[in-house]
């Protein structure tokens, strides 16, 4: 029998990962149906791009000085809180009326994911086995993308489901607000309910989390100190290609429903979602060991290509069926990304001051999700989504080129430094 400090899936781990699949299912019931709620309240496609990624403003505001509260408080009540500010920002859409009005639910939004990022990410780091520290983050990630698997395919049936037009008349009357109504073609009170309870569940499993961390009081410092412990130096790098695959990846994530409601037209546009989720979790499962048996970039710049050949050949190849091709290269691409470039966040960071290592890396995530979603909503404006999807298939590129140069650095450098036994 494995001796449980060389054991991944522990108590703490499997109520992590459900509250993680609670959070994150709840998070993106909205991927694929925000864009519509934004677009018939009178969004064009600029102003979805914001208001989508306008949830990573607060998020990015508040990432460094979340890393030290999650290393100077624990973890745990950080990710009851971000589950707390899911919940309340999911029922906060129906008091809007208006786009003005989506500013301050997207940004109670964006400060849920970055306690709740920030503080999940650590924690794993915390429980996780130092020898099996691939494995246990792609298998911790796996229960992020069962949330996507399910949530944007059940989101779009949701709110098109005419079966459900009763119980959204009824939600309809008894919700204290009017944001449900903006439309009589779908059902967003449903949607808004649904998305609140799921999670509350994530609540109430982040409180039967053990805290395994001790948290580690901030000593006295200068303020041009204090600023620059709020920023892990050695995360910047993994968080810079963060920020380009990112930048990737959401112009995939929010324009889609937009490109299938004008060129696709196909029915349930969430199977996008679920086909690529269902893709992230098979290369998790077969990359983790490889995360651990060979360096990390081995793994990590094929799976940037991949993302690269895939979204280019969306702007090539038109048949509807095609998307889903699409989704499974991207998915598989990011499957193996993600969790390599979570790694080697831990690795460079040597296991010291998780929290701040965590949230520089989410910082590369909060940028991608509000550059991308503003920048591609701008190139969309301007030009086509063939031109869309050509510049989108630019950032994994420059992400796999840099990390090619800088792993050539690192190789040369580590053959020019003599061995102890050559002095």
């Amino acid at each position: 029998m494995a001796q449980e400090s060389d054991r991944i899936l522990t108590a703490n781990f499997v109520y992590a990962s459900l509250a993680t699949l609670a959070f994150f299912t709840a998070f993106v019931l909205f991927f694929p149906t925000l864009p519509i709620f934004i677009e018939a309240q009178g969004g064009n496609a600029t102003l979805i791009g914001l208001l989508v990624g306008g949830s990573s403003i607060v998020s990015l505001t508040l990432r460094p000085f979340t890393g030290r509260l999650v290393d100077s408080m624990g973890r745990r009540r950080f990710l009851t809180l971000g589950c707390v500010l899911m919940a309340a920002s999911s029922i906060g859409y129906d008091f809007v009326t208006s786009t003005a009005g989506l500013w301050p639910v997207r940004l109670m939004a964006g400060a849920g994911v970055s306690f709740y990022f920030t503080a999940s990410m650590a924690y794993v780091a915390d429980i996780a086995p130092a020898a099996k520290r691939g494995q246990a983050i792609s298998i911790f990630g796996m229960f992020t993308n069962l949330g996507m698997a399910v949530g944007p395919a059940v989101g779009t049936w949701l709110i098109s489901a005419g079966s459900l037009r009763g119980v959204e008349e009824r939600l309809e009357r008894w919700l204290p607000g009017s944001g449900s109504e903006v439309t009589d073609e779908f059902n967003f009170a449903i949607l808004f309910v649904v998305a609140t309870v799921i999670a509350l569940v994530g609540v109430a499993l982040t409180r039967g989390l053990k805290e395994v961390h001790v948290p580690v009081r901030p000593t006295a410092r200068g303020f041009a100190e204090t600023i620059g412990s709020l920023i892990s130096k050695p995360a910047i790098f993994p968080a810079v290609l963060n920020f380009m695959i990112v930048l990737n990846f959401v112009s995939l994530n929010i324009f889609i429903p937009i490109y299938n409601k004008e060129q696709l037209h196909l029915g349930n546009i969430g199977l996008f979602y679920t086909v690529m989720a269902v893709a992230i979790v098979f290369s998790r499962v077969w990359s983790g060991p490889l995360l651990d048996r060979y360096p990390r970039a081995y793994a990590i710049i094929p799976g940037m290509g991949l993302m690269m050949v895939g979204t280019f050949l969306t702007a090539i190849v038109q048949e509807p069926w095609f998307i889903f091709v699409v989704a499974a290269m991207v998915g598989t691409g990011s499957g193996v990304v993600q969790p390599g470039l979570q790694a080697m966040t831990v690795d460079r960071a040597k296991g010291v001051n998780m929290g701040a290592a965590s949230s520089t890396f989410a910082i590369g995530l909060d940028i991608g999700l509000f550059g991308g979603g503003a920048l591609m909503g701008v190139v969309l404006d301007l030009t086509n989504f063939q031109t869309f999807f050509i510049v989108a298939s630019i950032f994994p590129g420059v992400a796999a080129l840099t990390l090619i140069l800088h792993t050539l650095r690192e190789r040369r450098a580590a053959a020019a430094t003599p061995t102890p036994e050559g002095g």
